[in-house]
């Protein structure tokens, strides 16, 4: 049976320790997708501000509207694991934004690719590869069970620790790929231009984007 995660109890989270906070260097490749057309677009350096929606670290607090004063990124960081494996972002990406869906739209809504790198480290709470959760009074599910369940940890997180950049996590649909949810306070941490962007029906992506969808189990629309 997966455990069900707590409401948060601010009262038991600790203060902060140096084995809690991954430091996030700079230049250290980051990556995200990203929707440049259709209903809502964005950019690739784009912090959304409406929220809270389905996704796991939105820290908006609800009802869902627009928080000027609250804006969040989500991607994969580019991190070697135990074994000094990097898993790769763009497959992490992928599978963060369709597995849902079941299926990877190379042209719905115009979605990129973009690769960037901070200018300066990044202070993420660490909740996979750290025993913050424990102490906090939480569990696992917190990165791999409902998000509803956990956007509330994230409000009480930002509230908390008032110095931290955002939260780092294991991917729950890929447990040994690393991601993140970067909040307002890490914007002067984002490059003045990305080192990469390209739109995912990019044939220079196609390849990768092929072998990854076949490995995550996910159709690929090509129209």
């Amino acid at each position: 049976m997966s455990e069900r995660l707590p409401a948060p109890d601010v009262s038991r989270f600790p203060d902060l320790d140096d084995r809690h906070v991954r430091i996030v260097d700079e230049g250290t490749p980051l990556a995200r997708i990203f929707a440049a057309g259709g209903r809502h677009p964005t950019t690739w350096n784009g912090l959304r501000s409406f929220g809270p929606t389905s996704s796991r670290f939105d820290h908006q607090p609800p009802p869902s509207h627009d928080h000027p004063t609250r804006r969040v990124m989500y991607g994969a960081v580019a991190v070697a694991d135990r074994q000094g494996v990097v898993y790769p972002t763009l497959k992490t990406c992928l599978a963060e934004c369709f597995r849902d869906r079941g299926i990877v739209e190379l042209r719905r809504d115009d979605p990129c690719y973009t690769q960037f790198r901070a200018v300066r480290p990044l202070q993420l709470l660490d909740l996979s590869d750290s025993d913050w959760v424990t102490h906090a009074g939480g569990n696992a599910a917190l990165t791999s069970g409902p998000r509803s369940r956990a956007r509330p940890w994230a409000r009480a997180i930002y509230r908390r620790y008032p110095t931290i950049d955002g939260v780092f996590f294991a991917s729950s649909n890929i447990p040994n790929a690393r991601a993140f949810a970067l909040w307002e306070r890490a914007e002067n941490a984002l490059p003045a231009r990305p080192s990469l962007n390209k739109l995912l029906a990019d044939p220079g992506l196609r390849p990768a984007i092929e072998t990854y969808a076949f490995e995550l189990a996910l159709d690929l629309d090509l129209a």
